[in-house]
């Protein structure tokens, strides 16, 4: 199990923003050249506080104050306040983000994502569904609408990006953490969620 557990932490839902963000701004587009690097690494430090920093610290004080169980969140309950608070830092970083004047197709992004945490939290009021599916999904979905938008050929990083989605998927599943619906349904709604806000 130790292989299934080193892709579910590496690739881990809280890294994907940022994941996606570095993809974006090394590929050979104007999004890369049309930005200082001094903007860059301000828009990547934003959004690695909004996205990955604020939420960790925000599990680790439910888990401290025991209102959640596990750091883990491995039921649909415990995973509610969390997703709640996590769409809230999407919105405040949105707000951050405009003030640097980036590209818009980057704001479409943020509010695909955006959209994707408020689908995965009205979800789960029901089911549960899977985050690190809906993360690299949310991925897949910017750089395929990236790709469509700007008319770039992105293949071999959507390649590269279908692969990983199926590693995640598969370690999910060794893990016991999901059932395969719920593993598809994460995907599709982390893609369609970003894709339809780019396009």
């Amino acid at each position: 199990m130790k292989f299934p557990k080193l892709i579910s932490t590496v690739f881990h839902p809280l890294f994907m923003p940022l994941m996606g963000m570095l993809l974006v701004f090394n590929s050979s587009s104007y999004i890369n050249s049309s930005i200082p690097k001094n903007i860059q690494w301000v828009t990547l430090f934003t959004i690695f506080i909004f996205t990955c920093l604020f939420p960790m610290l925000n599990i680790l004080y439910l888990h401290r104050k025991g209102l959640i169980n596990s750091v883990y969140l491995e039921t649909r309950e415990e995973r509610q306040l969390p997703y709640g608070i996590t769409i809230a830092f999407y919105f405040i970083l949105y707000y951050f983000l405009k003030e640097l004047q980036l590209p818009p197709v980057l704001y479409l992004v943020i509010l695909g994502s955006t959209l994707a945490s408020v689908m995965a939290f009205i979800i789960n009021l029901k089911w549960k569904i899977s985050a690190h599916m809906i993360g690299i999904g949310g991925m897949i979905g910017a750089i395929l609408g990236i790709s469509e938008r700007l008319t770039l050929d992105l293949n071999s990083i959507l390649i590269a990006l279908f692969c990983i989605a199926g590693l995640i998927g598969f370690s999910r599943l060794r893990l016991k953490a999901h059932s395969p619906f719920q593993i598809y349904l994460g995907f599709f709604v982390g893609m369609g969620s970003v894709l339809l806000m780019v396009i």
